[in-house]
């Protein structure tokens, strides 16, 4: 027998039977220990089928792959988990992505349509929807969209070409109207007016430009009483002589054409896209062109007058001198011989003498107007020739108190001595007159003052001389400057025509106001004459334009 293993027998120590299993042998065993004789064990062993062995040792193996797998469960399940959940993502991220691509297909031409119709909103036309055979309706709506685009880009294309040439020809037209020297405005059929060049705010007087949106009737009320005329007739086409008197007062004389250009299409129905609109109301466009013929007319009447004074003059002329010789000898040879009648006699004769002399003044005069003389100009302190003209009154009118207001600095222009003296004795001697006559029909009155100033203003030097006489009328005051208009009984006339004429020559011009209301009262009348400064003083006078602001305010 084989002994038993020492395992058994330490095992069995303890009282329990312990069986030897089969090792390499088929051979199976059993030993315990003995409880009554002490240190005694009993052994036995027996043959085992080999069957049975393989199947013993087949559960062993079994049971022991058992106990490792229960040993390693929760790594298995962990492992499976991880593997279920990798699975579980990669079919749920197959699954988005398919639903993606499906959507995709049936959303990206509605996309590519927003963004179309977003550029197309940014004003780009050139864009284009891009079209498969597989969209289907969305594919043909597509196509739509790409020929709307089509037709948009040929239309604004029209548009801009024809916006290009009405752009042209609103250029050429600016440049065209702004050239000619006539006022040219339009008017719509509210009195508003929509255009307008440059001369025409030059006639009116309303500054550099005229708004479009101002209403014609504040611009003048003599135009709109003639656009009003037009309104009221059925004519198109209307001309009207308008005059009046500007700020300054003198008199504009403007000839004014309204022409009503009207609509030809108003009042037909339109059908234009489809769609049917209402019947337009009709809308008329009035053209006003405006000629400034104030120096046109004053140079005919000028030179009308020009021409009666020749006449009168040549034809008056030729026999003063025999009379006036005649009634001489007649006073020389037979005045002693009258005898009683004497004293008539020489009252007849020097009343003869007497209105000779002044027919001849007065032809003297006519011939002056009708040929005043060229203008030799030299640059000159206008000052001087003021301060000679003003004494040359002054020493004849000691009823008079005169006083000076002249500028410190040089007024330096260029003008002729003689002609610009003879111009200020003139005015200023009419401003004598002009204050007798006051004191002659109202007596104990205050006493008769003449203020003469000059000063620069800008890039002009103006001559006020005012005074507190009779003042001049209201009423056509601008005729004062023609030939023959007066208010005096003994004037010809042309005193102020003459002063006009030589402000012309000197490119000046000559104003008739009232007396400034701190003027005594603002009794009398103000003449300015306005003269172009010295080029090279203009600078300096702009210099002390502040300065002599005070003086132009008041004056205004």
């Amino acid at each position: 027998m084989p002994s038993p293993p020492q395992d058994a027998l330490d095992a069995a120590k303890a009282g329990l039977p312990v069986v030897i299993p089969p090792g390499v042998t088929n051979l199976v065993g059993a030993i315990i220990k003995l409880r009554e004789i002490p240190n005694a064990y009993i052994y036995t062993i027996r043959t085992v089928d080999a069957k049975v062995l393989d199947a013993v040792q087949l559960m062993q193996q079994n049971r022991a792959e058992y106990t490792g797998l229960e040993a390693n469960r929760t790594s298995f399940q962990l492992a499976f988990a991880i593997l279920y959940f990798g699975l579980t993502l990669i079919m749920i991220l197959s699954a988005i992505w398919t639903g993606i691509a499906v959507a995709n297909r049936l959303v990206r031409p509605i996309r590519q349509l927003i963004g179309a119709a977003e550029e197309v909103s940014e004003g780009n036309l050139d864009i284009r929807v891009p079209v498969r055979a597989s969209d289907g309706d969305v594919g043909y709506l597509g196509q739509t969209f790409n020929g709307m685009l089509g037709q948009l880009k040929e239309q604004r294309d029209k548009l801009l070409h024809a916006n290009e040439l009405i752009d042209q020809r609103r250029r050429f037209s600016e440049a065209v109207l702004s050239g000619v020297s006539a006022g040219v405005m339009g008017v719509d059929d509210g009195g508003v007016v929509t255009v307008a060049n440059r001369s025409a705010a030059a006639i009116l007087g309303t500054g550099e430009k005229i708004e479009p949106g101002t209403r014609i009737d504040s611009l003048s009320s003599h135009i709109a009483a003639v656009l009003d005329e037009v309104r009221k007739s059925d004519r198109d086409d209307v001309r009207k002589q308008v005059t009046y008197l500007d700020r300054s007062g003198r008199e504009r004389v403007l000839n004014v054409q309204v022409t009503v250009d009207r609509d030809v299409g108003a009042g037909q129905r339109v059908i234009e896209s489809q769609y049917e609109l209402d019947e337009a109301p009709a809308s008329h466009t009035h053209v006003i062109t405006i000629d400034d013929i104030s120096d046109l007319v004053e140079a005919q009447r000028s030179t009308a007058w020009a021409d009666v004074a020749r006449r009168i003059a040549h034809e008056i002329k030729n026999p003063l001198t025999p009379i006036q010789l005649s009634a001489e000898r007649l006073k020389r040879r037979y005045g002693k011989v009258v005898g009683e009648d004497s004293a008539v006699f020489d009252q007849c004769t020097d009343t003869i003498i007497r209105q000779v002399g002044d027919i001849g003044r007065m032809v003297d005069e006519f011939s002056s107007f009708a040929r005043m003389p060229k203008p030799v100009m030299e640059r000159k302190d206008l000052r001087n020739t003021l301060r000679e003209a003003t004494f040359l009154v002054e020493v004849s009118r000691s009823d008079i108190k005169f006083e000076r207001d002249f500028d410190d600095e040089e007024l330096a222009c260029d003008f002729d001595d003689r002609l610009v003296g003879q111009a200020f004795g003139n005015i200023i001697k009419n401003a004598s007159e002009a204050v007798e006559a006051r004191q002659a029909s109202d007596e104990g009155r205050e006493e008769g003052h003449i203020l003469v100033r000059a000063y620069r203003n800008g890039r002009e030097i103006a001559v006020d001389v005012i005074d507190n006489g009779k003042g001049l009328p209201r009423q056509n005051r601008a005729k004062l400057l023609e030939p023959y208009m007066t208010t005096r009984e003994k004037g010809t006339g042309l005193g102020l025509a003459i002063v006009k004429k030589i402000m012309e020559d000197h490119d000046g011009r000559l104003e008739l106001h009232d007396a400034p209301a701190d003027y005594h009262g603002g009794c009398g009348a103000m003449v300015r004459l306005v003269f172009p400064a010295a080029a090279q003083t203009i600078s300096s006078g702009n210099d002390a334009e502040q300065e002599t602001g005070a003086q132009a305010e008041r004056t205004a």
